[in-house]
């Protein structure tokens, strides 16, 4: 191994250790939260072996369920249908009259097909990965989701959930996560399969000893690469660099890079001067200790109600003379010669007092963790209290208007960016077509072959560094975002009704064209569902036409009326002895 790259190991390893040494007040926070929200999450400050359930102190599991009910009520609002939940749409920087083309549309249109289907594809690990994220938003206010490129054209990008035991980050000047370091362990087989002949020679040495399951911890470095060079040749001149490290060996097993960020970490909240985030588990710590305790408490009283301790009466003391009130427990009282005849032999201590009171506090407290977890604002299915249309529209107004910031950081900071890399990764593989005026977009229409094209307008924009596209969310979180545009345009179309009987002129303000496209837009509805500006002008111009053709044939039969009804009074004229000509000249 060379100087620099022992240097380059070296800095990794102890950037590392201080990203950690900052991260090591929150570890404590995480184990408390392990133990009472997330069962199945503890090891952070305590080595708790897989498949162990670590339940002994748990006696109300009301904590781990809100947040379960939380985590998959926000994934049904923000990702209702899987990756049908988005559309790829042309960016408000392409030409109005280019972006109505059909052949936009259609590029569009596939482009949206292609990526749903990377993002969808069973294999590829989406949906395991977005519940972990979403379940550890609402414990530990932090964790991510990965996206990286494979070598399957089948499955061109898979995705791998980071939680906050693997992850150390730190934030560029602006506050923004820039930098992602992902600690994990791997069995020496899984190493070998990752990156072959590339693992240290002690790894090497295991996987051909057959010591396939032998642990080892690798850290993948992801940060800003400070010595980029712009334009430079290879991947490893990309802005942001990708070192995977073999630790313990402290060798390079694999140097890359990627264009952009490939982690996408998220604080659900966040305090100022804070690089971790916050959680509603969090904010809740206390009541759910306190949920615990007081559930404990009941389980104790019913145990002892069930199986109440005893007290024997005998002529002599057994034991220390201790009073034992547990459940079941046998005292032993010394019995005088003058109150033996006036006891009974056993009876039972009667140590529990009034309950109701802890039932109504564990209700209490109950309520207090649901709504903590959102789910009054997030389901709010109440159905003890009769309302009108309108109060239940306020009602639901106010409650998207209390989830839209949480909903929009989701966005922002996770989908936005990660549709950004799926699209990024499938445009590079040149799976959304080729430039129409390439060598082989002409080679194949010159040898009668129909292959994918980007078009003109679209390639201009990725020429000029714009953006190629824009992502339209189609889901019941971006709806309650854009509720009031939509309740404007819908207060305005019932102004038209109201005030375009009295007044005609008043509707040639409106552009009846693009509110109907923007209410597909807030509606959430396909884009397919509107046809392009060509397809309506060609539909109108037909229209026209047919129209024209009525009234021509309409005037056609008039005069036909009208030269048959003459014939018929010049006819009976000529029997009267009349002028023909003067009757003509009159009916003209």
């Amino acid at each position: 191994m060379s100087d620099i790259t022992n240097r380059k190991v070296q800095v990794i390893l102890d950037r590392h250790k201080k990203m950690e040494q900052e991260k090591q007040p929150w570890l404590k926070n995480y184990q408390k939260i392990g133990e009472l929200v997330m069962t199945r999450k503890q090891s952070f400050t305590s080595n708790v072996q897989q498949g162990e359930f670590v339940t002994s102190k748990i006696f109300s599991g009301e904590a781990g369920r809100a947040n379960h009910i939380m985590a998959s009520t926000m994934l049904g609002a923000l990702w209702p249908n899987g990756a049908k939940s988005i559309q790829i749409v042309p960016p408000d920087d392409l030409d109005p009259t280019a972006a109505e083309s059909q052949d936009v549309k259609d590029f569009y249109a596939e482009v949206t097909k292609r990526v749903v289907a990377a993002i969808d594809n069973p294999l590829a690990g989406f949906a395991t990965s977005l519940d972990e994220y979403m379940l550890d938003q609402g414990a530990f206010g932090i964790s991510g989701v990965a996206v990286f490129e494979t070598e399957d054209s089948e499955m061109p990008v898979r995705f791998e959930a980071v939680d906050a035991k693997k992850i150390t980050i730190a934030e560029n000047k602006y506050g923004v996560v820039d930098t992602v370091y992902i600690c994990k362990e791997m069995t020496i087989r899984q190493l070998y399969q990752e990156y072959k002949e590339e693992i240290s020679a002690t790894s090497l040495a295991a996987f051909k000893n057959g010591k396939l399951e032998e642990k080892v911890k690798v850290l993948h470095a992801i940060e800003p690469r400070i010595d980029h060079i712009i334009g430079g040749y290879g991947n490893a001149n990309y802005p942001i660099a990708s070192i995977e490290i073999e630790m313990g060996q402290n060798k390079i097993l694999r140097e890359t890079g990627f264009h952009e960020m490939p982690v996408f970490v998220t604080r659900f909240w966040k305090a100022m001067g804070e690089i971790y985030g916050r959680s509603p588990a969090m904010e809740l710590m206390p009541e759910i200790a306190e949920l615990n305790i007081q559930t404990e408490l009941i389980i104790r009283a019913g145990e002892k109600q069930l199986n109440p301790p005893l007290l024997v009466a005998q002529e002599c003391v057994v034991g220390n003379g201790t009073l034992n009130t547990s459940a079941g427990a046998i005292n032993v009282r010394r019995m005088s010669g003058r109150a033996e005849g006036a006891s009974k032999a056993v009876e039972t201590i009667v140590t529990i007092g009034e309950l109701q009171s802890t039932y109504k506090r564990i209700d209490t407290l109950t309520e207090i963790v649901k709504d903590g977890f959102f789910q009054d604002r997030l389901a709010g299915l109440d159905n003890e209290q009769r309302m009108t249309l309108g109060e239940a529209n306020i009602r639901n107004d106010i409650r998207g208007q209390t989830l839209g910031n949480i909903y929009s950081r989701q966005i922002i900071e996770l989908f936005s960016p990660l549709i950004t890399r799926v699209f990024n990764i499938l445009l590079g593989r040149d799976m959304f077509g080729v430039p129409a005026k390439s060598q082989i977009a002409v080679a194949a229409q010159a040898m009668g072959i129909v292959i994918p094209t980007i078009p003109d307008a679209v390639i201009e924009l990725m020429k000029h560094g714009k953006e190629a596209y824009k992502v339209v969310f189609i889901s019941p979180a971006a709806r309650i975002m854009r509720r009031e545009e939509l309740k404007g345009i819908s207060e305005m179309l019932g102004a038209a009704e109201r005030v375009g009987p009295l007044a005609p002129d008043f509707l040639d303000n409106y552009d009846m064209d693009n509110i109907a496209r923007n209410l597909q837009d807030l509606h959430g509805a396909p884009a397919n569902c509107i046809r392009s500006m060509e397809k309506v002008k060609e539909i109108r111009d037909a229209r026209a036409q047919a129209q024209q053709q009525q009234n021509q044939i309409a005037m056609a039969q008039a005069q036909a009326e009208i030269a048959k009804t003459t014939s018929q009074a010049a006819q009976h004229a000529t029997k009267a002895g009349l002028d023909p000509n003067m009757l003509a000249q009159g009916a003209a």
